[in-house]
């Protein structure tokens, strides 16, 4: 897949994640709208039915008042606030509308306020405000009960919540989907990248002493002047040692297909690890390299054992120096080192070569990653070996740390546990 049809998909679906997450808002809004409406029409009806109740409450009272001949004065000798609070409160639970609510009595003609239960002239502002005419019950001036609900859009959020909620869990799904999807291709991206970058290492790195074992042969079969036994040796050794040179990167690529099918087996004993280091940086004969590598001891724990498998641990060590040693300018400047701290035996090794800048320092033990090296160019290998490394610290309960600064220097640190009695 190439790098534009990723950008498209990227973009595309984004462009419908986005299209999508907008649906839902204008689909929440026309829903609020929608409920709204649905109120203020619950609100008119109980408006009406108190309004009726009043109406009957009214014309009872003026058939008691003409035969008494006793004519109301004022509104609220023929209205009753208790009574009309009564209805409201019977009214609104009937057409299931809360409680939070505030009404008002208002003069018609100059919106003077008779009567109210809130300050609800200061609230007009912010709250939609039902009217309903009071002329069926008194005719002298026109009056109009007024009642407005304070938490009418609360209240609808409130019964949406449970649809809002499982909109929300379902929207958040799709992102997360999106969101891995998307890391998963670009990952998937990366890795093709590398390995192609590994193929292309690979066939470099088994061509060079392919094509020399290649040459070495055929001088073997040409007639030279040089004595037969000085030109076999010669060319012997040369084939002997590309041959184990090409079995070493073979070794490794098998290596790393044991640890990733993870049917590799540790033969596990007890062994002093500052033996072996020494050991082993005796055996890479380092005074024979094209530079003058320095290495300085500060193995000081000589006493302490650890539970390893010692050929693994040989080929830690050999991978950790070999990377001190290529990636260094000039002669390489090595310090090697160990210390037992809390149960944990600590090694360390250290270069003052070109280092790893900080974006490469999170991914040096990735599986076929390999740190750019500038003008290096010199540096061969598959970007297996840290990999390789980590895998096997931590398959012995330990752990490996890497501090670095670009041309200062690179410093390995592996703790590996102290072995039990």
């Amino acid at each position: 897949m190439g790098k534009r049809t990723i950008q498209y998909i990227i973009f595309f679906s984004s462009i419908s994640l986005i299209g999508l997450i907008l649906s839902q808002a204008l689909w929440v809004r026309n829903a609020l709208t929608i409920a709204e409406k649905q109120h203020s029409h619950r609100v008119d009806l109980a408006l009406d039915d108190v309004l009726e109740e009043l109406t009957d409450i009214a014309e009872s009272l003026e058939i008691k008042e003409t035969d008494s001949i006793l004519i109301p004065q004022n509104l609220f000798e023929v209205l009753d606030t208790i009574t009309l609070e009564s209805l409201l409160k019977k009214y609104t639970d009937y057409h299931e509308l809360d409680d939070h609510y505030s009404y008002s009595i208002i003069k018609t003609s100059n919106d003077s306020i008779l009567f109210t239960t809130g300050n609800l002239s200061e609230k007009a502002r912010n709250l939609k405000i039902h009217k309903a005419c009071l002329y069926c019950i008194w005719k002298k001036d026109y009056y109009h009960l007024a009642l407005a609900f304070s938490t009418v859009r609360k209240t609808e959020l409130v019964n949406m919540s449970g649809w809002l909620a499982m909109s929300g869990l379902f929207l958040s799904i799709v992102i997360f989907s999106f969101y891995y999807v998307i890391s998963t291709i670009i990952k998937q991206k990366k890795i093709s990248q590398i390995r192609d970058d590994f193929i292309n290492n690979i066939t470099h790195e088994f061509k060079t002493p392919i094509s020399t074992i290649s040459l070495a042969s055929e001088v073997l079969l040409k007639e030279q002047d040089e004595s037969p036994e000085s030109r076999i040796s010669n060319y012997a050794r040369i084939i002997f040692d590309e041959n184990n040179r090409m079995k070493e990167q073979v070794d490794r690529v098998m290596q790393m297909a044991l640890l990733d099918i993870e049917t590799y087996s540790l033969d596990l004993t007890e062994e002093y690890p500052d033996e072996i280091i020494r050991k082993n940086v005796h055996n890479m004969c380092l005074e024979h390299c094209e530079e003058e590598v320095k290495i300085t001891d500060k193995l000081m724990a000589p006493d302490i054992k650890i539970t390893v498998d010692s050929i693994h641990f040989t080929n830690i060590i050999s991978n950790l120096i070999s990377n001190a040693i290529k990636y260094s300018y000039g002669n390489p400047e090595i310090i090697i080192s160990s210390k037992f701290t809390n149960g944990f035996y600590t090694f360390s090794i250290e270069d003052h070569g070109i280092g790893i800048k900080e974006e490469h320092l999170n991914h040096v033990f990735d599986k076929f990653y390999r740190v750019p090296t500038g003008d290096i160019h010199n540096v061969k290998g598959f970007g297996l070996g840290l990999y390789y490394v980590k895998t096997i610290v931590e398959t012995l309960k330990g752990s490996i740390n890497v501090w670095s600064e670009s041309e200062i220097g690179t410093k390995f640190e592996l703790s590996i546990p102290q072995a039990q009695d």
